[in-house]
């Protein structure tokens, strides 16, 4: 079968010919059809993420359809269309038992990150870990209802959203446009902060109920406005990069009393200096989240088959152009994900 390997941190992937994976009776092998792509592949390639290994084929937003399936399988069959959940799970820990599987203790990686994924033609896949998709979903979406819209909805549900509250979501490229889409759905009034107009007119189109552009109002200033001084009862931080420390300070900021904070974005090494009076006295919570388990995985597939959510598509291009795609992604956070495709 073809991939496309990293093979050294920091060079470019190369396209080559590597050895079909075998699997196990409780397997099924998965023809790769999409994925999408995120910043976590960008701190893959960078050598940022220390668990990566090299070689090593990305993709952990991965779609395809089932090929063929082990002698144990019973709840899939060959040509089942699929999502594919990128972490592996044992399903006996204490994590998996509670029913945190996202935090599996005995995971022996996650697919495209330690373990070979999605920019591979054929992936070996534990059949825990595969959600059906309707007929009505192409494979360029469907990639997109595990990691893109997955981990959101899990971040979202930890944060116990309730109607009619005010959610602020900083940064609506790719997973925040997705995010934002959600707490629509869960009746949430949202208000959506960039410095990008065009990814504040796509998540006016798609439900905000407010837009801000940081670059040139002041964020906290004008969510109290809108609040009447209250301020929001959750905020989102799904910007990465630099500006993290920067945003997470104004999340608390403009939090109401009680009000929770939900951090999604981030950069390796970052530190946030955090006035813990400031929390304290503000009654403030704070929620992290990376990742999400199958049930959010196939709560969103179901979202997305029935048109409640929308998987937005910023370009597909062939997975053998990959490397350009790596480009166009460093150059700018884009609205919704660049998906690539094998043919």
């Amino acid at each position: 079968m073809r991939g496309m390997i990293l093979k050294e941190f920091q060079k470019p992937l190369v396209l080559e010919e590597t050895n079909e994976p075998e699997i196990g009776p409780n397997q099924v092998l998965v023809k790769s059809k999409s994925n999408g792509l995120c910043a976590t592949d960008l701190k893959i390639v960078d050598g940022l993420i220390q668990t990566a290994p090299t070689p090593l084929m990305l993709g952990h937003e991965n779609a395809g359809e089932i090929l063929e399936v082990g002698s144990n399988v019973t709840g899939f069959n060959s040509g089942d269309r699929v999502v594919v959940v990128s972490k592996q799970t044992c399903g006996y820990c204490q994590m998996c038992r509670l029913g945190s599987e996202e935090m599996c203790l005995n995971s022996p990686g996650r697919l495209g990150i330690e373990l070979h994924g999605g920019f591979g033609e054929l992936v070996a896949v534990s059949e825990r870990n595969l959600v059906k998709i309707g007929d009505n979903v192409s494979s360029s979406a469907a990639c997109l209802i595990g990691g893109t819209l997955g981990s959101p909805l899990h971040a979202i549900r930890m944060a116990n959203v309730q109607l009619g509250e005010h959610a602020v979501v900083f940064g609506v490229g790719g997973l925040g446009i997705h995010a934002l889409q959600i707490l629509r759905y869960l009746g949430a009034n949202v208000i959506a902060v960039d410095i990008s107009e065009e990814k504040l007119t796509t998540a006016k189109e798609l439900g905000a109920t407010e837009i801000i552009n940081a670059s040139k109002t002041n964020p906290v200033e004008a969510i109290l406005e809108i609040t009447n001084g209250l301020g929001a009862d959750l905020a989102l931080e799904i910007v990465g990069g630099s500006a993290v420390p920067i945003v997470i300070q104004q999340c608390i900021d403009l939090l109401k009393r009680g009000g929770r904070l939900l951090i999604l974005g981030y950069h390796m090494g970052q530190k946030v200096p955090i006035d813990p009076a400031q929390l304290v006295y503000k009654w403030i919570q704070i929620i992290a989240s990376h990742n999400h388990t199958v049930k959010d995985v196939a709560d969103a597939a179901s979202l997305v088959n029935d048109g409640r959510v929308k998987a937005i598509i910023t370009d597909t291009i062939p997975i053998e152009e990959a490397n350009d795609a790596f480009q166009i992604l460093r150059a700018g956070d884009p609205v919704g994900r660049i998906v690539l495709e094998w043919s």
